[in-house]
């Protein structure tokens, strides 16, 4: 199994919230081939556990961060009931000292912070993309308006007790234009999307080539591909 995940379910299991790596990481639990490089270690977890992860991030020597790209800056969150926590998609999570990072104070701002990312690839467990979803009625949400969902115990899988995002749901998700479209994303996506499908079992293909017709009525890029799978089952 991966170092880094290895140090991150050692280090996270302890917080006794429901979680489960998710992303490019999880494919690979999944599939159990390494099939490209990681830009860094992602863990979903539930809107209700906000509070819970980030005062357990922080009790563990950690900083939390809400990103704000469009200002490219950190705004650290030092209280778990801070209402930027408890309103944001995501949360970095950053060891003090992080070699993948280089931060500084923001100059005349307040708690803001000033950061360069220093590699491609994370290679020391030592920062962490905590990502918020929601569950309703043992269901995790996929699009709450397009009513698209996944059975929790369906959706959270596990690998030597490690949990992790299904592999359709992270490929419903990745199917979303700004993931296809995204230069940042884009070859990593079409990696993940010849790698993956071909280990899925037809309950969860079917699932999958149903949800992207739900979500995108008008076509998208990923169907034709995923039904010639589909037909060879």
């Amino acid at each position: 199994m991966n170092r880094l995940i290895s140090e991150c379910y050692d280090f996270i299991k302890a917080c006794n919230l429901t979680y489960a790596f998710c992303g490019g990481h999880a494919l690979e639990l999944f599939t159990k081939k390494r099939t490209r490089t990681h830009s860094d270690v992602d863990i979903t977890l539930f809107n209700e556990d906000r509070k819970d992860i980030i005062s357990f991030i922080i009790g563990k020597g950690w900083k939390v961060y809400k990103p704000l790209h469009s200002e490219n800056c950190l705004r650290e969150i030092t209280d778990p009931s801070d209402e930027n926590a408890l309103n944001c998609f995501y949360v970095w999570a950053i060891k003090p000292g992080c070699s993948f990072f280089k931060i500084e104070p923001k100059p005349g701002e307040n708690n803001y912070f000033e950061y360069e990312i220093l590699d491609n690839e994370q290679k020391n467990f030592d920062f962490i993309d905590i990502i918020f979803n929601t569950r309703e009625d043992g269901k995790f949400i996929c699009d709450k308006e397009k009513d698209i969902s996944r059975e929790l115990d369906k959706t959270i899988l596990y690998c030597e007790n490690v949990p992790y995002l299904a592999p359709e749901v992270i490929l419903f998700i990745i199917s979303h234009p700004a993931y296809i479209e995204s230069e940042y994303h884009r070859e990593k996506n079409n990696i993940d999307f010849e790698s993956t499908p071909p280990f899925l079992t037809r309950e969860s293909l079917d699932w999958l080539i149903n949800s992207i017709e739900k979500a995108y009525p008008k076509g998208n890029k990923r169907l034709d591909q995923l039904k010639i799978i589909q037909r060879k089952l």
